[in-house]
């Protein structure tokens, strides 16, 4: 069986991230503690390390996400239901809805963030100090321009 090699930035990029994906699952799958985290993707994760404990506007909170209101309200639903955020009213605006943390939805990220520095730290020793601060480097200069 020939390898197929990624011709493109985006088959490129796809295939780092499925890597970096798998090795977050099985860092996930060794932690007991809270079982929760197993039910939870690598983008809950983000949306609730994101998500500042008093809680934001769900319209704001999709805009420092980068997701359409719809697409996160489905997110807190889903995160609502195992009990990693709570939705309330905006006492302001009983028409906006506001999306905080639970306390457990708080060490689920704090856990996942822990998780994923351990990731971090096993790329770095496999392809060395100065390779992976550059690719680091490099992420955070496109992202920042292509915000621009």
């Amino acid at each position: 069986m020939t390898d197929v090699k990624p011709d493109h930035i985006m088959a490129l990029l796809g295939t780092l991230l499925d890597s970096l994906r798998r090795d977050l699952v099985g860092a996930i799958a060794s932690v007991a503690d809270p079982p929760v985290l197993r039910e939870v993707r690598m983008s809950h994760i983000r949306m609730l390390s994101l998500t500042p404990p008093d809680g934001m506007r769900v319209s704001d909170l999709a805009d420092r996400i980068g997701m359409t209101k719809q697409a996160l309200g489905e997110f807190a639903t889903t995160l609502e239901r195992l009990g990693l955020v709570e939705s309330v009213r905006d006492p302001a605006d009983r028409r906006v809805r506001i999306v905080r943390p639970t306390p457990l939805g708080r060490r689920v990220a704090e856990t996942g963030t822990a998780l994923i520095g351990e990731v971090e730290t096993a790329w770095r020793e496999r392809v060395g100090d100065r390779d992976w601060d550059r690719l680091r480097s490099l992420l955070v200069t496109v992202e920042a321009r292509g915000r621009a």
